[in-house]
């Protein structure tokens, strides 16, 4: 039989699988006890897919030869193929005993790891692999990614770039870094990237995903103009290219999110945009059989409402009251969302559900599954966040579309009929503004539950502020940081020598220090007087508004669950009445409350009054009390939900 053991591992090498099988089972027939071929034929078997009678070919070289290191590793592989990831654990564990420089077996064993969601443990054993080896490419890409996932921006980079050293061709790690630059806030680094990637072989949604990546912070106001005239070039370059992308939120995988923040009237570009979207990939515009003119067959109106951030999220605070509000003697309500978040608003919201659909991976399966539900009308909380939910927006997914405020800018998408919004927070030309049918309620779009307010708020003495000092919060995410802002910033530290500006560190701590060195040249020393603060727990988020003097709102981007609860504590907040919807939304809170004081309509006017009602106690206490009079008529308002009841009512029978 040594003859056959021979061929079959000559053929086994070959990829001549059946034939090898075939002399592999011969050798064992005539001993049963052949650990060396008992453990090949496990793994040839494993190679095919044959999963379950690999295991057992595997189990049983294990037994006859339990010391020896591979036989273990290879059985903790299918074990772990197989989802026993427990018994796989113990093989890669037992593998390393026997033999601690088994480079496959902390290989993978960080890889189970990582799926068991032991994070530091996966990072340890991909650490062991690397000393053992340091050039296993998949060791530092899978670290590398573990590190993104966890925040250590800068280390990913290090791990990517030790792999495109070794191989400068490997496009994977190339790409992997470049995304990483590009969270980061590195534009132009990551621009850079994707061209090395690009210049070795051609990817069309790598491309547009280059063309349309954007900074996060801005050095100056020239500095925004210049990229945006970038951008409408490269776009339009791109328009009258014949590109072609099978899965756009997998190829591109990005969305226009950035554009929002430049303060400028973005339709024109999103429609660009869109359009490219729509050229590379026909089957993006896809449209459910249910939508081609089939009269209804129900008394029910059928809405869906689908976002990936239904939980303790901005998009959901806003989303809840509404979805939980809809009567369900009108309405059969469907929910569509990411699975596994059961925060107290996830909860509240899926139990508002009549069907709970979740959202797959795979854009094809999403379309269709949606469009199984024949929903009449299919409602997006919020289209430019979320890779998925933006390309499912280009389908015909029920006979009327639209969306609202969750990410406030309009889609350019042809398949989406309306934007809701209000009177309230739109300008007298804000029809040109939308790709969209404008559709603007008299109220603000959201049945916005009150605040829950700790019944302990925490003092400055324990956030480590003096009582003497004058603090200026601005609460808003840095990526609403406007180079606009560092002038109110410079003039509220010139003109009050007692202030203190308060921050929360960036999502992406780097986008912190991209602020830091724009302050250094546009504020100089008076910088030292800005302290950014590490991020909060929602609890002490809000104490951190209670101890504050003033509420700093972002000019151009306002905020909206943080001016909800600024105004729940009676707390005053600045604002700028700006050109565009989302620059406008906490002054339409104030129109609701009947206070006018503290909305300006220029920069110069919000800093005299961020300067009064930080300097001028009076003033403040005086705001403050109006607010804490009127604020009951910005929650629970059910005049929305009459409102929306009337516009799906009216727009689908």
């Amino acid at each position: 039989m040594t003859d056959n053991f021979e061929k079959a591992k000559r053929l086994h090498g070959r990829g001549r699988y059946t034939e090898a099988e075939a002399l592999y089972a011969q050798v064992i027939a005539s001993n049963a006890r052949d650990a060396e071929a008992l453990y090949l034929l496990g793994t040839l078997l494993g190679q095919r897919g044959k999963l379950d009678e690999a295991l057992i070919f595997l189990e049983r070289a294990v037994y006859e030869s339990p010391k020896n290191s591979v036989y273990h590793c290879n059985l903790g592989v299918i074990e772990h193929n197989l989802k026993r990831l427990e018994q796989a654990k113990i093989s890669f564990l037992l593998a390393i005993n026997l033999n601690n420089q088994n480079v496959d077996a902390h290989y993978n064993l960080a890889r189970l790891y990582k799926e068991l969601g032991l994070t530091d443990a996966a990072l340890s054993s991909y650490g062991i692999v690397l000393s053992l080896e340091p050039s296993h490419l998949n060791a530092l890409g899978n670290m590398g990614n573990i590190l993104v996932d966890v925040g250590r921006l800068k280390d990913a980079v290090i791990q990517f770039k030790k792999a495109i050293e070794l191989n400068p061709k490997d496009t994977l790690s190339l790409v992997n870094l470049g995304n990483v630059y590009r969270r980061m806030g590195l534009a132009e680094k990551a621009i850079n990237t994707y061209g090395r990637v690009l210049s070795i072989h051609a990817h069309d949604g790598l491309r547009i995903r280059s063309a349309v990546t954007l900074p996060v912070v801005y050095k100056s106001l020239d500095h925004i103009k210049e990229v945006r005239e970038n951008l409408e070039l490269k776009v339009e370059r791109l328009l009258e290219e014949d590109l072609e992308v099978s899965d756009p939120s997998l190829e591109t995988s990005t969305t226009n999110f950035f554009l929002a923040y430049q303060n400028f009237n973005d339709r024109d570009l999103q429609r660009i945009i869109a359009r490219i979207h729509l050229n590379s990939c026909s089957r993006l515009g896809w449209t459910a059989p249910h939508c081609n003119g089939v009269k209804r067959g129900r008394e029910k109106i059928k809405i869906g409402f689908l976002s990936a951030y239904f939980y303790r999220h901005s998009v959901g605070r806003m989303m809840v009251g509404l979805i939980s509000q809809i009567p369900k003697n009108l309405f059969e309500v469907v929910v569509i969302t990411t699975k596994g978040q059961k925060d107290s608003i996830a909860l509240k919201i899926q139990d508002a559900a009549d069907h709970l659909v979740y959202i797959p991976g795979n854009l094809l399966e999403m379309q269709e599954e949606i469009g199984r539900q024949k929903l009449d009308i299919l409602f997006y909380a919020d289209i430019g966040m979320d890779v998925r939910s933006y390309f499912l927006a280009f389908a015909r997914l029920a006979p009327v579309q639209c969306l609202t405020w969750g990410h406030p800018d309009t889609t350019g998408i042809p398949n989406m009929d309306t934007f809701l919004s209000s009177s309230l927070i739109e300008p007298a030309d804000a029809k040109e503004h939308y790709s969209e049918n404008l559709y603007c309620f008299s109220t603000l779009p959201t049945f916005y539950y009150r605040p829950n307010i700790p019944e302990r708020l925490k003092t400055r003495a324990e956030f480590g502020f003096d009582e003497r000092q004058h603090i200026y919060f601005c609460p808003q995410s840095t990526i609403k940081f406007h180079p606009d802002l560092d002038k109110i910033f410079a003039q509220i530290l010139k003109g009050d020598q007692e202030a203190r500006i308060l921050l929360l560190e960036g999502a992406i701590r780097d986008w912190t220090g991209l602020l830091r060195n724009r302050w250094r040249k546009t504020i100089g020393d008076l910088e030292k007087r800005i302290d950014i603060i590490p991020r909060q727990s929602p609890e002490d988020f809000i104490s951190l508004q209670s101890i504050s003097d003033v509420i700093l709102d972002t000019p151009y981007f306002s905020g909206g669950n943080t001016t909800y609860e600024s105004f729940a504590l009676g707390k005053a907040v600045v604002t700028l009445d700006s050109t565009y919807m989302r620059g406008r939304v906490s002054a339409g809170m104030y129109r609701i409350m009947g206070i006018e004081e503290c909305t300006a309509l220029t920069l110069e006017e919000y800093i005299q009054t961020a300067l009064t009602l930080g300097t001028n106690s009076d003033f403040r206490r005086d705001i403050e009390n109006k607010i804490m009079e009127s604020n009951a008529s910005l929650f629970e308002h059910k005049g929305v939900v009459d409102e929306f009841i009337d516009y799906v009512t009216t727009t689908v029978l």
